[in-house]
């Protein structure tokens, strides 16, 4: 039998705190227990190992993000790509 349907991991708390900071600490909670996709295998078995430490369980891959809920980094965009790859194909100047 359930006993915490509605305070989830936050029933430790009891009344303590107030009603909203409960509510935000359960989100945070929530959202840093689930699982999110691996940048390097592109499936959903991405876990937070520590403080900002997220490993892949299929590839093994460890990646860092933010404390609590993971950020995937932002894609590289075709712009980006292509002056990248102009400042490595231009010789170095002299002066």
């Amino acid at each position: 039998m359930r006993r915490t349907k509605k305070v989830g991991s936050t029933g430790w708390m009891g009344p303590r705190y107030g009603i909203r900071i409960r509510r935000r600490i359960l989100d945070i909670d929530k959202a840093q227990r689930k699982a999110n996709i691996c940048p390097h295998c592109s499936t959903v078995t991405l876990w937070r190992v520590a403080s900002g430490i997220y490993e892949c369980q299929r590839c093994g891959t460890r990646v860092s993000s933010a404390a609590y809920v993971y950020a995937p980094p932002p894609p590289i965009t075709r712009q980006e790509r292509a002056s990248t790859d102009e400042e490595a194909a231009k010789p170095a100047r002299k002066r």
